[in-house]
């Protein structure tokens, strides 16, 4: 039995091309062989297609599902005029034109439209009030962004990445220090803005962006990039804004520039050859902000993502994210000063060598090791001990190590 998928049309490239969109956002070139029915007399931008998956990307359209598009993800528009089915439509992205638009639709109306730009259905007699979209909850301007919290790890307290705290002396607290204000501005030093740091998780990403807070005297806003993608229209879109407005607001109150920091800045800011017209929206809105820096005065932009070839390429140009900096696992000098850093004041016995421990976890993430450390002071705990011994070390490590299969 042959396998189908269904996708919306783009685009008519020829009496046997079509381009469609499939729902998670990818485009796909397949054969048309819809046979002509008395029903239609051929498949038009905006219909649903049931597709035949064959073997060498030679994917077949073989059938209409719908004419209207699909019933769910369209983009909501706000109608300019209207004239013979077309209708110029106003969106996030400017003006538009959609086609087979019926008669009864007239200007100031909001309607959904499909991949194909045509028309899907009325959302309502008059423009979208975002607000009124929304649950009064999701609508509230007290967001939890900015780390109030006592940040107490520094660059120093981060193992390994040398060359990572070496980019951050260099770029941002240096040229921040007041000593060198002088010298700054003498020699036009432009202080970097954007950086993102990349890598596998357990890396340090987090935790080193928490560091940079401690060397400059500024505000901390951290954003969570899952939770602020929302499923509401406009509402990501507007929450980017507020984040970038509430932080140049500190900014300018405190003197010091603010720091915002994206986690999963690949769940906001995917390629938008695979993005859906929601994802987008929010990568549109994204670059704006990151493009506004000279009117939003000291703002310091820093990402962090496990999946950097996930990112829109737009997003990494230089003059937006043009710092970018690999966290990679530890090497063996690195593993061992992690775990010394981990264990801290810890009382440890006198048979103890990190440096075999450091060994033995050659595949081990920063967060891994520590997660060693922890898991070695329960083991102590519950053999009454009162220091740390190797072998709560060698269990704990082994222990990690078979939980991670």
């Amino acid at each position: 039995m042959p396998d189908f998928y269904v996708g919306c049309v783009t685009q008519c490239l020829s009496e046997t091309e079509l381009l469609v969109m499939r729902r998670n956002g990818t485009e796909e070139l397949v054969e048309n062989i819809v046979p002509h029915e008395t029903d239609y007399d051929s498949v038009e931008l905006g219909d649903v297609v049931k597709i035949e998956e064959r073997p060498s990307h030679e994917d077949r359209a073989v059938d209409i599902y719908s004419r209207t598009g699909f019933s769910s993800g369209n983009i909501a528009a706000v109608v300019e005029d209207v004239f013979n089915g077309t209708a110029i439509v106003r969106t996030n992205n400017g003006l538009s034109t959609v086609t087979r638009v019926p008669s009864h639709v007239s200007a100031g109306e909001t309607i959904a439209v499909t991949a194909g730009w045509t028309y899907h259905d009325r959302l309502s007699d008059s423009p979208p009030d975002i607000d009124d979209l929304l649950p009064e909850s999701e609508t509230s301007d007290d967001y939890e962004w900015r780390y109030d919290d006592d940040i107490s790890v520094t660059l120093e307290d981060i193992g390994g990445l040398d060359h990572v705290k070496r980019a951050i002396r260099e770029q941002i607290i240096q040229p921040l220090d007041a000593e060198n204000e002088e010298l700054r501005e003498t020699l036009g030093v432009t202080l970097s803005q954007g950086l993102l740091f990349h890598g596998p998780a357990g890396t340090g990403k987090t935790r080193t962006a928490k560091a940079v807070t401690n060397h400059v005297d500024g505000d901390l806003f951290i954003v969570d990039g899952p939770e602020l993608v929302s499923k509401y229209y406009g509402e990501t879109e507007r929450q980017i804004r507020d984040v970038f407005q509430e932080a140049e607001r500190a900014a300018e109150a405190s003197g010091n520039p603010s720091i915002v920091f994206f986690d999963e800045l690949d769940s906001m800011a995917p390629s938008r050859g695979q993005a859906d017209e929601t994802e987008r929206r929010i990568v549109a809105q994204l670059l704006s902000e990151l493009d506004g820096f000279d009117e939003r005065g000291d703002i310091i932009v820093i990402g962090a993502t496990n999946l950097i070839d996930e990112i829109d390429q737009a997003i990494l140009r230089p003059g937006r994210f043009d710092t970018q900096l690999e966290f990679s696992k530890p090497e063996l000098e690195a593993r061992e000063a992690i775990l010394q850093i981990s264990i801290g004041d810890t009382p440890i016995a006198e048979d103890v060598d990190l440096t075999v421990v450091a060994e033995q976890t050659g595949d081990f993430t920063g967060a891994d090791l520590a997660a060693v450390v922890e898991q070695a002071k329960y083991l102590a705990l519950q053999d009454g001990e009162k220091s740390v011994r190797m072998e709560h070390l060698r269990i704990s490590a082994a222990r990690r190590q078979e939980a991670q299969g």
